[in-house]
């Protein structure tokens, strides 16, 4: 069973296609990770959900009869669309808790902070620290005594950190 020539050359040209591509897939995510560049998620604000009519409000719609609609916005998000201004987004107050009663030094880093440690502080073998956070989802690890730990419990990203997601 001898195959032609054109058929070794399609196999060795597919072959050679193959690993261009894994050699590149791997490359990119080499860099990736000696860049020091973060994974950072910055969430773009959705506008409030309009309140849905039913039937009945929109026959007395029709009818002339003004039907009570509940407000969806808030004030302040009134007032910034009156002023032409767009909602401000808030952080939010993120506590996190590490259980390790034999540690000797616990910090966080995480996207949130720019990847730069943030010590936590001890209360009965527990160690936490609260930190603002825009909304959003965010990979995070624990630096214990020195090694890199993941978060019991939480999510993880494909990075291989821990993620949190606020709201």
């Amino acid at each position: 069973m001898t195959k032609s020539k054109t058929f070794w050359a399609a196999a060795a040209l597919i072959s050679l296609a193959v690993m261009a591509f894994a050699g590149y897939s791997i490359y990119e995510r080499v860099s990736l990770h000696f860049s020091g560049d973060t994974i950072a998620v910055h969430p773009v604000p959705m506008p409030a959900p309009q309140a849905e009519e039913t039937d009945e409000e929109a026959q007395e719609a029709d009818a002339g009869t003004e039907a009570a609609k509940p407000a969806v916005t808030t004030k302040g998000a009134q007032a910034a669309e009156q002023a032409g201004e767009p909602e401000k987004i808030k952080a939010v107050k993120t506590a996190f808790e590490y259980k390790d009663s034999k540690a000797k030094s616990v910090k966080i880093a995480g996207s949130f902070t720019s990847w730069k440690d943030v010590k936590m502080t001890k209360k009965n073998g527990v160690w936490k620290t609260d930190i603002y956070i825009l909304p959003g989802t965010y990979p995070y690890h624990f630096n214990v005594d020195g090694k890199q730990k993941l978060d019991p419990g939480k999510p993880k990203a494909p990075t291989g950190d821990s993620l949190v997601d606020v709201n």
